[in-house]
């Protein structure tokens, strides 16, 4: 087989680089190691109820902004259900032990007007802190459209400020405190380790505006795959890409497991880039270059468990998430110590519905906390089907004490909760390929450089999570600069804009 480009992995990154790059007139193919497509943000069922791992809401699908955009230009938006936030709409923040509760509405307005109430002698700090997140992302394109793009991807990682001691400078009340670093919740980098700008990127789109999708992720994925469909790409499912091959100094194509080679002039890579030095001859990078794919550190893990609430949780409650937060301690702790009993949680309704639910079990919830590599790396040797001894009574263990902390907090809206299933950080490493069971990719963090979307190969360009942002957003984003690259960046660029 011959192709112009190959797209390695069909996860949000991955479906919008190809759809891009198919509709620019590339012949392009997607290989994925899994059955069926999507990544993430694709759901799974359990008992006839439907659960959204990556995708429960999103920023920027406001007219103009940047997902809009982009599902537009892909044909993606007319083909899904986008319904912004009701307006008293907001995620809730409580904390261990105490009577502190912070609505975070998905407005600047309206976030500040309640940071306020509840926090009535900061609000200089409020002012502040919420002033320098808009400055922040007022340069940044992909909140800016006016602004030229390649300027940007060459120096915006180059004078990060550290996070803590910006909210330092803003507040001294620890509650305060947390509830500002909250949006950690959607990067996955401990306080003391992450950026302002990192922070920034995904904490303004949380800000400007929240919207979910009827069906949930699922629908997303469907309308990418018509789209690809209609823009004449393939789709190869059940095909693990298992090197890049090279001619000279630039890509020539890629294996696959069964031995077939598809050969292309370009390749877009929107795994976790840890995987691509074991993909391409060892001449190809410089020594350090490999060393820094292979030991980037990865944003932290999650236990989820998965599961129904006597109660429907959408009419009982008016958040779309709860969050549990440590009292006085951070959103996210910054290693295993913490026990995980103690560590931040969350819970939301599954969202949208499938035709399939049976009346009785349309309540559909998710539980999360973090969870870091350590707590199952006693069991890391095992894979689904055959795991070490004891993970089995672990999982449950963990699960319980979740469900059982989720029923004392929040059981007036949710009633009895039922779990179906409880994921661990093996769960998301064997799921989504994603080393450590890290759900973000690459940690974007202070003292890490995370990979450019160019490479030093000719033909290779990286996406996903790890490159650019994280989140729906992030990979979207990562994977329209990968087409970008291949196609005119600027140009591309430019005619992106047209579309607002």
């Amino acid at each position: 087989m011959k192709t112009d480009v190959v797209v390695i992995g069909s996860g949000i990154s991955g479906l919008t680089a190809a759809t891009l790059l198919a509709l620019a007139g590339k012949d392009v193919v997607i290989v994925e190691r899994r059955n069926l497509f999507g990544g993430s943000i694709r759901r799974f069922k359990r008992n006839g109820v439907g659960f959204d791992v990556g995708f429960h809401y999103t920023g920027c699908l406001g007219d103009g902004e940047i997902l809009d955009l982009l599902w537009k230009r892909c044909g993606v938006r007319d083909r899904v259900e986008v319904d912004p936030v009701f307006p008293d709409g907001y995620d809730q923040y409580e904390f261990f032990g105490g009577n502190t509760v912070v609505r975070g509405y998905f407005s600047y307005a309206r976030v500040g007007e309640e940071l306020k109430s509840c926090f009535p002698g900061e609000k200089a700090g409020i002012d502040s802190y919420l002033r320098e997140i808009r400055d922040v992302c007022s340069q940044v394109p992909f909140y800016n459209p006016d602004l030229p793009l390649a300027p940007f991807l060459r120096g915006y990682k180059s004078r990060p400020r550290p996070l803590a001691s910006f909210l330092d400078s803003v507040t001294t009340d620890p509650e305060l405190r947390s509830v500002l670093a909250a949006p950690a919740f959607l990067y996955g980098v401990p306080l003391n380790q992450c950026s302002l700008e990192t922070h920034a990127l995904v904490a303004h789109g949380y800000y400007s505006g929240a919207y979910t999708v009827k069906g949930g992720g699922q629908t997303v994925v469907d309308g990418f795959l018509a789209a690809l469909e209609k823009a004449g790409a393939k789709l190869l499912s059940s095909s693990k890409a298992v090197s890049i091959r090279v001619d000279g100094d630039r890509v020539a194509g890629v294996e696959i497991e069964d031995g077939k080679c598809i050969a292309c002039s370009d390749v877009i890579f929107s795994g976790h880039p840890s995987s691509v030095p074991g993909m391409v001859p060892d001449s190809v990078f410089r020594p350090a270059y490999r060393k820094r794919l292979l030991t980037l550190k990865n944003s932290l893990s999650m236990f989820a468990v998965f599961g129904t609430a006597e109660k429907d949780f959408r009419v009982q409650a008016n958040g779309l998430n709860y969050y549990l937060l440590p009292e006085g301690g951070e959103m996210l702790s910054a290693d295993d110590s913490t026990p995980p009993a103690l560590r931040s949680m969350m819970i939301a309704s599954t969202g949208g519905e499938w035709p399939e639910f049976k009346p009785s079990l349309r309540n559909g919830i998710i539980i999360l906390r973090p969870g870091f590599w350590e707590d199952v790396k006693a069991f890391a040797v095992s894979r689904p089907g055959n795991r070490a001894a004891g993970y089995e009574k672990f999982k449950a263990e963990v699960g319980a004490e979740m469900v059982e902390t989720a029923e004392k907090r929040w059981g007036h809206f949710t009633g009895r909760i039922e779990p179906f299933a409880v994921g661990t950080p093996l769960t998301f490493r064997d799921e989504l390929a994603a080393p450590g069971g890290c759900v973000y990719g690459a940690m974007h963090c202070l003292d890490q450089f995370t990979p450019d979307v160019r490479t030093r190969l000719p033909g290779l360009y990286l996406a996903g999570q790890s490159t650019l942002m994280t989140g729906v957003v992030g990979a979207s984003i990562g994977g329209m600069t990968a087409a970008g690259e291949i196609v005119g960046l600027e140009p591309f660029w430019e005619s992106l804009r047209s579309w607002c």
